[in-house]
Formats: C-alpha cells, sequence, structure tokens
C-alpha cells in the first residue's frame, strides 16, 4: 500500500475509532468529552473518506477536501464552544448566531467549495493530458 494512500485509511480509522469512543462514553454515563469525540470522529472520517475519493494524485481537490472538513470541523467546535442563544439575543442572518456559524460552515463552505473546486481543476486533475 502506498504511503499517499495510508494517510486517508489512517484518518478514517482514527475517526471510527473515536466516533465508537463517544459511542462508549455515553452508554457508561459520561457525557462531558463525548460529544467533542463525535465531532472530531465525524469530521476524520469524512476527511478520511474525501481524501479516498479524491485519489493520491490531485492536490489541488485533497486541498479543497481539507479546507471543506476543517470549516465543517470549526462549525461543529463553535456549536459545542459557545453559549446556547437566548430569546433575545444578538442574530446573524436572521438566526441566533450560533446557528448561523454552524450552518455556514458545515454546509455552505463544503457545498459551495468542492463544486467549484471540482469543476476548476476537472480538466488538469481527473482528465489525463490526453483526454
Amino acid at each position: 500500500m502506498s504511503s499517499r494512500l495510508s494517510a486517508p485509511i489512517l484518518l478514517l480509522t482514527l475517526g471510527l475509532l473515536l466516533v465508537a469512543g463517544a459511542y462508549l462514553l455515553l452508554l457508561a454515563g459520561s457525557e462531558a468529552a463525548a460529544p467533542w469525540l463525535m465531532a472530531a470522529g465525524s469530521t476524520l472520517v469524512l476527511t478520511g473518506l474525501g481524501l479516498l475519493g479524491v485519489g493520491p494524485r490531485r492536490p489541488y481537490l485533497g486541498a479543497a477536501v481539507l479546507i471543506a472538513c476543517g470549516c465543517t470541523f470549526a462549525g461543529l467546535a463553535i456549536g459545542l464552544a459557545m453559549t446556547p442563544p437566548t430569546a433575545d439575543g444578538p442574530l446573524l442572518l436572521g438566526l441566533p448566531r450560533v446557528t448561523a456559524l454552524l450552518l455556514l460552515l458545515t454546509g455552505a463552505v463544503p457545498v459551495v467549495l468542492l463544486p467549484i473546486a471540482y469543476g476548476a481543476f476537472f480538466r488538469r486533475e481527473v482528465l489525463g493530458d490526453d483526454e
């Protein structure tokens, strides 16, 4: 197995172990670290699967996957770290600030970034020189 292929497999395996650890903590009755383990684990699973799908010789698409997954983890971390919204709290785009940031980082950035990156680098990284 090549070293470029083993990194996504390692990320995927580590992510699955973190998700399993989160479930085990919840079953054991410890709820403090489980959401953080689930956020980190699910993001690592997404990153590993994305990098496996991109393949080893596509650096720009791999970078887009890493940026999208980093934004996904940032959105989940913001959602876990910030205080819950109140009824009279500040709004961002008509939503409570935490909700808007969570939706933008976990939804909008990957949904916009990945198709644009795929379209921009399709000819260079997906099609060969002879195609």
